[in-house]
């Protein structure tokens, strides 16, 4: 079972998909990803979550769409010389998300994505793109 913290984090995100507020749900990614960095999860799991905030924060054009990036820029600078294990493709950021019951985070982004956003294939590239520019100067 996850530390408390991890587990509380996981219920936030899931009541937030229920909502169906894609910003709550942003803020409780990022929020995961740093309770599980912080408990000394593996980078890879850790930095989906971060990645799917930014996503979501992106397609929504929401203004803490900085601060998202900011933290996964991070990523980027703890892992130099070498690449952070971000998912490869949109695919594999969907399925390490959707591991925490209730996450729906390929319906979502795909609402998103009909309201004008971006594709999540396309948000995935251009937030990773942004994130490794901030940590890169």
């Amino acid at each position: 079972m996850p530390e408390p913290a991890i587990r509380t984090q996981q219920l936030a995100l899931r009541n937030a998909y229920i909502a169906d507020d894609p910003a709550r749900c942003a803020a409780h990614h990022l929020n995961l990803a740093r309770q599980m960095e912080a408990a000394g999860e593996a980078p890879a799991a850790y930095l989906a979550h971060c990645l799917a905030g930014a996503v979501l924060l992106f397609q929504s054009d929401d203004e803490l769409l900085p601060n998202a990036l900011g933290q996964l820029a991070m990523g980027f600078v703890q892992h130099a010389p070498r690449k952070p294990p971000l998912p490869g493709d949109f695919a594999t950021l969907t399925a390490l998300v959707e591991q925490v019951d209730g996450v729906r985070f390929r319906a979502m982004t795909e609402r998103l994505s009909l309201n004008g956003g971006a594709s999540g294939d396309e948000a995935q590239r251009a937030v990773a793109g942004l994130a490794r520019l901030m940590a890169t100067g």
